[in-house]
């Protein structure tokens, strides 16, 4: 239940913006006591039962997330009194990306462990209680409730939370790229997961956009070879109103001419993430415009013949 203090913005620890590159102490700490301590035991010691069985064994994902960090592993990770808190020593203290890595790693290995108690029809009542949607369900409330940008999904992925309303739309988009449009399909994906997954890259992600609104366009006017053709032939047309050609082109003038995204760059790249998000959102908005203005043309053309 989200305190007094967190409603009412008294809380100073609350981030004014979401988190997107960062994982505080706190996050750590809530993580560690909301979530973690209730999918864990102490293995490999038969002075410590499990009689409610916990899916993951403290030692063995101590050597697991070892591992995937590439960090050496001492002693105290077999140590019935001290395998808790070296766990717990490698949350606080990794790099705040590899808090999420540990994140996914420990939804993988509930994962794992609900395919082995799913071959049993008893253990019902032990997934919904421990099983991967049980863990996924408890990340994402708490990563709501800390104003955390991250959400994992059903593959036991974090990728970047998208409003409802935004997301609603771009369901809409990837449903109308099919059949001929499918190549399209494909370069809107990538815009999508350049954004919404870790690694986020905004250079490809516009550049993808970019990509897709011009495969549509190469769709529409067989004969074109770039988005600066379709643009053209949009206007010779008069398909749709000259103004909103220019957005398509200026669109396409930014894509081409920002260093590090559709060509390569002896500059770094000044590419932030509301721009990546910006030119996807147009560009989903300019590829849904572009197919309906088409489909009403045809739709004319019917009824006039």
């Amino acid at each position: 239940m989200t305190t007094f203090s967190r409603r009412y913005g008294y809380d100073p620890r609350l981030p004014s913006e979401p988190i997107l590159e960062d994982a505080p102490i706190w996050l750590r700490i809530a993580y560690i006591n909301g979530v973690l301590s209730d999918f864990t035991y102490v293995d490999r010691d038969s002075r410590y039962p499990n009689p409610e069985g916990k899916p993951l064994g403290i030692k063995a994902l101590n050597e697991i997330i070892s591992v995937q960090l590439r960090q050496e592993i001492d002693d105290a990770a077999y140590d019935s009194w001290y395998c808790w808190e070296y766990l717990t020593g490698l949350i606080k203290e990794c790099q705040w990306y590899e808090f999420y890595d540990i994140v996914e790693i420990v939804g993988k290995q509930v994962k794992a462990a609900e395919d082995e108690w799913s071959v049993w029809p008893s253990d019902k009542e032990q997934v919904d209680r421990y099983g991967f949607e049980a863990y996924r369900r408890r990340v994402n409330e708490l990563f709501i409730e800390e104003r955390i940008s991250w959400r994992l999904d059903a593959d036991g992925l974090l990728k970047r939370e998208i409003p409802s309303v935004l997301g609603r739309r771009m369901q809409a988009a990837q449903e109308e790229l099919k059949d001929e449009f499918e190549p399209a399909r494909e370069h809107y994906r990538k815009a999508v997961r350049y954004i919404y997954e870790r690694p986020v890259d905004p250079e490809n992600s516009i550049k993808e956009i970019v990509s897709a609104l011009e495969s549509v366009g190469r769709v529409l006017y067989p004969r074109t070879s770039t988005l600066g053709d379709v643009a053209k032939e949009l206007r010779k047309a008069q398909a749709i109103p000259p103004l909103l050609v220019s957005v398509i082109e200026k669109f396409y003038g930014y894509a081409s001419a920002e260093p590090a995204v559709r060509h390569g760059a002896p500059v770094p790249s000044r590419v932030l993430l509301n721009d990546a998000e910006f030119c996807l959102h147009l560009g989903i908005a300019l590829i849904r415009y572009l197919i309906a203005s088409s489909r009403g043309q045809d739709e004319q053309r019917r009824h006039i013949t």
